[in-house]
């Protein structure tokens, strides 16, 4: 059964806005906006996992969304758990995929 089309981007409405900094210069952050992962932050998120899942995911969310990892320290666990699975859908084989490469790679021989 072939996997569900994982969307292109995910916007994430915090359940709890994140306020950084003080007065005239306090920004307050109530979503978060995902996009897939290119290449390299993905074999990035590999190489940091190894050592700690927790902080490679936490650094791959603040890179795809663009936002300050100070932020992504003050999410709800929700919002993490939503984020960190939308991301490593990217990362998860389809069977179906591969077998018809497989399959296209054997025609001529």
């Amino acid at each position: 059964m072939p996997k569900k089309e994982i969307p292109d981007e995910l916007t994430i409405a915090l359940r709890k806005p994140v306020t950084l900094g003080q007065g005239g210069d306090a920004e307050t952050f109530t979503e978060l906006v995902l996009r897939e992962p290119i290449v390299e932050e993905v074999l990035s998120f590999n190489k940091d996992s190894s050592k700690d899942a927790g902080d490679a995911l936490r650094k791959l969310i603040g890179k795809v969304s663009g936002v300050p990892i100070a932020v992504i320290n003050r999410i709800g666990a929700r919002d993490f758990t939503t984020a960190a699975n939308y991301l490593t859908s990217f990362m998860a084989g389809d069977e179906d995929e591969v077998d018809a490469g497989d399959e296209d790679s054997s025609v001529g021989k």
